[in-house]
């Protein structure tokens, strides 16, 4: 375990940690935090990693590939050139060979999950390494987080959790080795189904609609759709809608032909009720408040009442 302000310590203790690590404070400035805790568990090292300041992160995966799960707020990754957005609920799976450059909110936490060589292998298709969509997905992660509370308590028979997601891990690596095949007729109706209720959320998310509503509009039951949501995003519909209006935010206070208008005001546009639980929403999710990503992107550093 260990706890520090001090940037060189926290940098120097996850470089011998995760290997190949280079970090730099972006808010030099401010206070900051760090806080993890590690443990292992079968064959895999789990960190339970804490911090309050933004970080910019190079890393370079060598022998090991690393599981990475938001927590809490946001990272903007490249990986081998290509971007991608980190957020709660969704993973990235660094491969071996990987070379990563990263960019953290104020706030971040997360879990890295180091996978030994040879547990898990580079599948021989090109995958995307995000995890988000689909049972595949869903299983991995949910094994992950599963790995992590049974290494924080070591609880009896907690095995069972390192066994679950090395199963989890090769189901996915096998799916992606197979040679195309036809998706099942009920897997792609599924799929379908959560595409276009996305798709109908996304084009009116300044607007109340109710979970009957939505499911009208794609044409199958409530309960349905809820059980379509939660297999192929791990959450409920209404939760979804909540993220996609919560990225709606942030894609606002990011455009500059908004800069005229209160925070209050991108909030509404968004979707959102203009409130200090918006706010606070914001800020689990993003990492920062509002009025910081704002800031952020007009070159200046702060956090002022985010109703300025």
């Amino acid at each position: 375990m260990l706890h520090t302000d001090d940037f060189g310590c926290w940098q120097s203790a996850l470089a011998n940690t995760l290997g190949h690590h280079r970090s730099e404070l972006l808010s030099p400035a401010k206070a900051f935090r760090a806080h993890f805790r590690m443990g292992s568990l079968g064959p895999f090292t789990v960190l339970h990693l804490q911090g309050r300041g933004r970080l910019r992160l190079n890393r370079e995966q060598r022998e090991q590939s690393l599981l990475w799960l938001p927590l809490r707020g946001i990272s903007e990754e490249r990986i081998n050139g290509q971007s991608w957005l980190a957020e709660p609920g969704s993973g990235l799976l660094f491969q071996p060979g990987d070379a990563m450059e990263g960019q953290t909110g104020e706030l971040i936490e997360g879990l890295s999950i180091l996978i030994p060589h040879g547990l898990h292998c580079r599948p021989a298709r090109p995958s995307s390494p995000l995890l988000a969509a689909g049972p595949l997905h869903q299983r991995v992660l949910a094994a992950a987080r599963a790995l992590a509370v049974a290494a924080a308590h070591q609880f009896g028979g907690a095995e069972v959790a390192a066994d679950q997601l090395t199963e989890a891990l090769r189901a996915w690596t096998d799916w992606q080795e197979q040679p195309l095949r036809r998706e099942r007729i009920t897997a792609r109706r599924r799929r379908h189904t959560v595409e276009s209720a996305r798709q109908w959320m996304a084009d009116r998310l300044p607007e109340r609609f109710s979970m009957e509503e939505l499911s009208q509009a794609v044409g199958v039951s409530p309960r349905q759709l809820q059980y379509s949501f939660q297999e192929e995003r791990g959450r409920s519909p209404m939760a979804e809608a909540k993220r996609l209006r919560l990225q709606r935010l942030r894609s606002l206070l990011l455009d500059p032909s908004h800069d005229q208008r209160r925070v209050t005001e991108v909030m509404v546009a968004a979707g959102l009720i203009a409130s200090g639980v918006t706010s606070a929403d914001y800020r689990n999710w993003c990492g920062e408040s509002p009025s910081q990503t704002r800031l952020r992107r007009l070159g200046r550093d702060g956090d002022p009442a985010d109703a300025a």
